[in-house]
């Protein structure tokens, strides 16, 4: 009997970033599934209803236009309060972390993202 394939939703303004790691985690198995903006991702969520969590794991950028990821995870928690988040930002400072922490997210990442180090907290994450 296979495994279901995790899914993870990747919310990034930087369409190269999205576009990478999209790539890299369907090429490993993932089902990845991709929001330009914080408003897109919240849109994904109500598409999938509210009973069931359409997301094993979220890949979210701090900073972004509208929403950034800090109030989308604080947003998408209180339907889905298992959810995890991996925080990814080039604005790692102090500030920065702390709100991350503070909202839940499971882990915070700088940018360039170092991609093993990625894998490595999206299976600790999912495991």
């Amino acid at each position: 009997m296979s495994k279901k394939a995790q899914r993870i939703l990747i919310v990034d303004d930087d369409q190269d970033n999205l576009s990478n790691l999209a790539d890299i985690l369907t090429e490993l198995g993932y089902v990845a599934d991709t929001a330009p903006t914080g408003e897109d991702a919240i849109a994904k969520f109500q598409s999938g209803g509210t009973r069931e969590c359409i997301y094993d794991l979220c890949l979210l950028d701090f900073k972004m236009p509208g929403i950034d990821g800090v109030e989308l995870y604080q947003r998408i928690r209180k339907q889905h309060p298992q959810l995890r988040a991996i925080m990814i930002t080039a604005y790692a400072g102090e500030d920065g972390v702390q709100r991350a922490i503070a909202a839940g997210a499971w882990q915070v990442l700088s940018k360039p993202v170092d991609v093993p180090a990625l894998l490595h907290a999206i299976e600790c994450a999912i495991a």
